[in-house]
């Protein structure tokens, strides 16, 4: 029984003490071995903390808590740790364990800096080093250097300490199964203090500053520029597709090699011993030759470039960079380094190419990448939510049988992300469907390994199975589509060994040919470009892809089972040849608006490509759920599919862009009745705090523009439909603009006027709800700013601020011409406002009435960084004034009045000196608002019911 109480887990750690201390001279013999210390002594003392480590309780290799090594050999103790923690989600390791014998030293160089390598690589914070005497824990969150390592430990303890109930409190607290699922690790982690400067300086934590995939990131990107100009060197014929391409196989395959020697795949070392033998290229083309025999795939395929006889490449030159990849202290371990996290490395590395100049080479960001403002590597626990409701709705109860004849695609599929998700979602369905007690014996027939515990492992084979028959994926960079074939391969040998090969028929590969699966070309346009619009050298840069060509079965068969991925983020309008594409993508697709995005139309060409009853999964930007440029696709959504989930994200998903985020799953089925599962409140779907609510989808229809409103019941749609007829747009009367970024605000900012260029200006802490008090003053230098504005966003006449910062409309008026930094929107009257009062849609704005309907169809609701956006604002529903109706001109004029003495009540309430005139102006101001509120609601002819609605958001 595994102990489930501290008391339970004190009184068992105890008793292994006792023991240990009575027999300690034995113990501390050199006879006594790592394995017999191990079994006696540290799984039992892991157990006590609540971990299953001898597997009693989970039978299915994919879903065990504890990864535990028993191979003894000293390669292999050398390349894997001895225990890996999973709890709860068996995805992602928690910390590792390394473990020695007793008899040996604990405290060296080389175990600290082994155990802080796999903690670093998996970017987990802490790992712990023991014999059961000793016990060690050792921060991994820094760049491990062995000649620092001793530096590293964070807490250590006796095995006489275990007897102390307090002392032992440290480390149940800490690493017992219940405290890392409450993230106890994580917390402790965010209690370290970071390094200080003395310490970097004296190089006590390597590299502090960078995460292992920053880090490795760093190292590729200049292995990348090192290549491309010894490339070019000597082969200066090279043009930068060339070099991009050349450099991207050589980095490919060292990266491959290192895998196969850290997994043990291959028994013996390779990369370190290039050179060995004369010239180290030579030695790297000769290995790559001999694996391609072995391995099959496209990494060790032979290369027009690389391996053409009369290409030339310095040796010393190349043999260092093999050498900075293999020394023994390397920091690098690629056995621990999750293929998630080398996709995520390769994403960013994928968004640079290099560019061949006279002197030699360059590397540079791609246009694409550089307009969209970054590359947007989707985190794992997205990927995972959006496979779990796409692909795993469509294989729940299958057998394998029928999923061998499901197809699977990510028709955008960058360095394979989402195909990474979907694989190990079926290498995790298939092995739990085989280790059920009924389907035991179909698994051994299967071909299903067995293992020492009884569990059933997927065979080689039938891992490749799944990958040649189940995963597809199309992208326009050729190097992407290198990279994610990379990735797949990885994950098939994941958990591989040499005597994986004796598995196999004579003269088979390990590796199977993704060729077929994996392609290369554009997913929006086909080859019916070659009617006259484009020229033969716009065609090839175009890259046109037929589906039912490449594809030619599955789409015969009707299509896709399911679509999953994350498209580009990118305008249509920054698309090369622009005129040209525009002019063809509006003719090919019915989503096309006059500002269009790439998301939209990979999203309808996705709908297109799945068969009936198919499933289609992205996560795309949030302005899809109101923006007015969307419209037809929602329309095209709400008519054509039923949507089963729309999940808010908000802000934060991507580390490298503020871009709010939504996750939309479908089926390609009539959407009768059907019913939307709508979730909010959360960045990760996962978290207790996501909000969940069921919408019908007609509902969404039924509104103007046919905006997603997340809004939870009938009543509230009702209302919202209500509050928008008879209404204009605030985006038609008010020109609304961001305020001036000014790159560094210490040097443009004074609380003090300037001696030229000086202005008064304000900031979002500045601004309340009807109330504005500026202290400083900008040195407004368009040449010298960030992002300066033009000056006629702030001076003119009069002008409302709304903050942007916060999750509710806070606006105020202006009259004296201030600027205002990017923390502030301005908006002046367009000339179609020209009878009403900017003091008239303040009011509007800072009503009860606004802020209901802003937050009941805001994408930014529960967000962690609340956020007010321009398209949000724009959106906002005016109603409409006939000014030659008496009662129409009589509210709006009286709403003006009110606001004016609200205005005037506000600057008295700040000027007042006593506590007696601040409390009557504080009163006089909650009197105005709700005279406000109730002509505003008697504006929008609300009833009392309604009008209850409100007041109770």
């Amino acid at each position: 029984m595994i102990p489930q109480t501290f008391e339970d887990a004190f009184q068992r750690v105890k008793h292994l003490a006792s023991v240990f201390k009575q027999n300690e001279k034995q113990y501390l013999e050199q006879s006594y071995s790592e394995a017999q210390a191990r079994l006696d002594f540290i799984d039992k003392f892991w157990i006590a903390l609540g971990w299953d480590v001898h597997h009693e309780l989970q039978t299915n290799p994919y879903e065990q808590e504890v990864k535990v090594e028993r191979r003894v050999s000293v390669n292999e103790a050398r390349k894997r740790a001895d225990y890996a923690f999973l709890a709860p989600n068996f995805r992602d390791v928690r910390f590792y364990v390394e473990a020695k014998r007793p008899n040996a030293e604990l405290d060296t160089p080389l175990n600290y800096f082994q155990t802080i390598r796999y903690g670093w690589n998996s970017q987990t914070p802490l790992a712990v080093l023991t014999d059961f005497e000793g016990f060690c824990i050792l921060d991994c969150r820094y760049k491990p250097d062995i000649s620092t390592s001793l530096h590293r430990a964070v807490k250590k303890f006796h095995y006489s300490e275990y007897l102390d109930e307090e002392k032992f409190k440290e480390i149940y607290y800490l690493f017992s199964r219940e405290a890392v699922a409450n993230e106890s690790l994580a917390k402790f982690a965010e209690s370290l203090a970071k390094p200080t400067s003395k310490a970097q300086q004296k190089k006590l934590f390597s590299g502090s500053c960078l995460k292992m995939d920053e880090a490795f990131l760093q190292e590729l990107d200049g292995y990348r520029e090192e290549l491309a100009r010894m490339f070019k060197k000597d082969n200066s014929q090279l043009n930068g597709e060339d070099l991009t391409e050349a450099t991207q196989r050589t980095l490919d395959r060292l990266v491959f090699m290192r895998f196969l020697e850290d997994k043990l795949i291959e028994s013996d070392t390779l990369v370190e011993k290039f050179g060995d033998k004369g010239n180290a290229w030579q030695d790297f083309i000769a290995t790559s030759h001999r694996l391609d025999a072995i391995y099959n795939g496209i990494i060790f395929k032979k290369h027009s470039i690389i391996d053409a006889p009369t290409f030339r490449v310095e040796g010393q030159a190349f043999a260092n960079i093999c050498a900075s990849l293999t020394d023994a202290n390397s920091p690098y371990a690629f056995h621990t380094i999750p293929i998630h996290t080398l996709g995520s490395i390769y994403e960013r590395f994928l968004g640079k190419v290099i560019i061949a100049t006279e002197g030699g080479a360059q590397v540079d960001e791609k246009p694409e990448v550089r307009k969209a403002g970054g590359v947007f590597y989707t985190p794992e626990n997205i990927v995972t939510y959006i496979v779990e409701n796409t692909v795993g709705k469509l294989v729940e109860g299958q057998t394998p049988e029928r999923i061998a004849q499901m197809r699977f695609a990510d028709i955008a599929c960058g360095s394979g992300s989402f195909l990474l998700g979907v694989y190990d979602y079926l290498l995790r369905y298939h092995t739990a469907y085989y280790n059920q007690k009924k389907n035991y014996s179909r698994g051994l027939k299967a071909g299903c390994i067995k293992h020492e515990d009884g569990t059933l492992h997927l065979s080689l084979r039938q891992k490749k199975n799944i990958l040649q028959k189940n995963i597809y994926g199309v992208d326009f960079d050729m190097q992407a589509v290198e990279v994610a074939q990379l990735s797949l391969f990885l994950k098939l040998l994941e958990e591989e060994t040499t005597a994986t090969a004796t598995q196999l028929e004579f003269r088979e590969t390990m590796l199977p040919s993704l060729d077929k699966n994996i392609v290369h070309g554009n997913s929006l346009i086909e080859w019916d470009i070659i009617d006259g619009l484009f020229d033969d050298e716009e065609q090839r840069k175009l890259y046109p892809l037929d589906f039912a060509d490449k594809f030619k079965e599955i789409m015969k068969d009707g299509g896709f089972d399911a679509i999953v991925g994350n498209p580009p983020y990118i305008s249509v309008q920054s698309g090369f040849i622009e005129k040209k594409v525009y002019a063809y993508l509006e003719h090919r697709y019915a989503t096309m608006e006059r500002i269009s995005d790439y998301f939209c139309l990979f999203t309808e060409r996705a709908t297109e490509l799945l068969k009936d009853n198919g499933y289609w999964g992205f996560i795309i930007p949030s302005t899809v759920m109101m923006n007015l440029s969307f419209t037809k696709l929602r329309k095209h959504l709400l008519e054509k599919t039923s949507i089963t989930n729309i999940t808010h994200l908000g802000d934060g998903v991507f580390s490298s862009a503020v871009v709010p985020t939504c996750v939309i799953a479908a089926t390609r089925k009539a959407p009768e009745k059907n019913i939307v599962r709508v979730v909010s409140g959360s960045r990760d779907p996962y978290s207790k705090e996501a909000r969940a609510a069921e919408i019908e989808q007609g509902a969404f229809l039924a509104l103007e523009n046919y905006v997603f409103n997340p809004s939870t019941n009938k009543a509230t749609q009702a209302l919202l439909r209500k509050i928008s007829s008879n209404s204009a747009e605030l985006g038609s009367l008010v020109d609304i603009k961001e305020g001036v970024k000014t790159g560094n605000d210490k040097v443009f900012l004074s609380a003090h006027p300037f001696p030229e260029n000086s202005y008064q200006l304000a900031k979002g802490r500045d601004v309340e709800r009807y109330l504005c008090q500026p202290v400083l003053y900008i040195n407004y230098d368009p040449k010298k700013l960030s992002r300066p504005q033009k000056p006629e966003h702030f001076q003119v006449e009069e002008k409302l601020f709304v903050r942007r910062v916060g999750d509710s409309l806070i606006a105020t008026y202006d009259n004296q011409q201030l600027f205002c930094v990017h923390t502030l929107y301005t908006a002046r009257k367009r000339e179609t406002a020209a009878n009403y009062s900017l003091k008239f849609l303040l009011g509007l704005l800072n009503s009860k009435l606004f802020n209901f309907f802003y937050h009941s169809t805001s994408v930014q609701k529960g967000s962690v960084f609340p956020e007010v956006r321009i398209y949000s604002l724009n959106h906002l529903p005016i109603r409409t004034i006939n000014f030659s109706d008496k009662t129409d001109s009589d509210t709006h004029d009286k709403i003006v009045q009110l606001v004016e003495q609200m205005l005037q009540a506000r600057l008295q309430t700040i000027a007042a000196r006593n506590e007696r005139d601040q409390t009557f102006y504080q009163n006089k101001c909650l009197a105005l608002d709700r005279q406000l509120d109730q002509l505003v609601y008697g504006l929008y002819d609300l009833t009392d019911e309604e009008r209850n609605v409100v007041e109770n958001d």
